[in-house]
C-alpha cells in the first residue's frame, strides 16, 4: 500500500482532522484521548470522517461528508493503515475493505465492544 493520506484532487476523497473540530467545539465534539488515538492496534475499529467528492445529478461537483468505521490493519511512523468497514451512502466509487492511511488527528471514536456504535 502506498503509505500516503487521500485528497480530494489525487483521489476524490480526504479525511477530516478532528483536533480544530473538537477545540473550536469541546461541548458538542468528543474525541478520544490522544494517548488512545496514538496507541491504536491492528484488529481495533476506528471512526473517522470522509469528505467525499460527487458530482450531482448537473454535474456539478459538492463535497459529501460521511463518518465510517475502519479497521485498522497496521502502522508505520504516524501513519495507520486500514481498511473501510462501510459502504458510503452518496457514492457506490468507495466500497468496504478499500484500503487507507490515516493519523491519529483525524480518529472520532474507537470502537469497544458493547458500547453504542453510532
Amino acid at each position: 500500500m502506498d503509505m500516503q493520506l487521500a485528497t480530494l484532487d489525487d483521489d476524490g476523497w480526504e479525511l477530516d482532522d478532528a483536533e480544530p473540530i473538537a477545540a473550536a467545539h469541546p461541548d458538542t465534539f468528543w474525541m478520544p484521548p490522544r494517548e488512545e488515538r496514538d496507541a491504536l492496534v491492528p484488529g481495533q475499529q476506528v471512526k473517522l470522517i470522509f469528505r467525499i467528492l460527487v458530482a450531482d445529478e448537473a454535474g456539478r461537483e459538492e463535497v459529501h461528508v460521511e463518518r465510517m468505521w475502519v479497521n485498522v490493519t497496521g502502522r508505520e511512523g504516524s501513519l495507520y493503515t486500514g481498511e473501510l468497514d462501510n459502504q458510503p451512502y452518496c457514492t457506490d466509487e468507495i466500497n468496504p475493505g478499500m484500503p487507507l492511511c490515516f493519523e491519529a488527528r483525524h480518529v472520532i471514536n474507537i470502537f469497544r465492544e458493547g458500547e453504542d456504535e453510532s
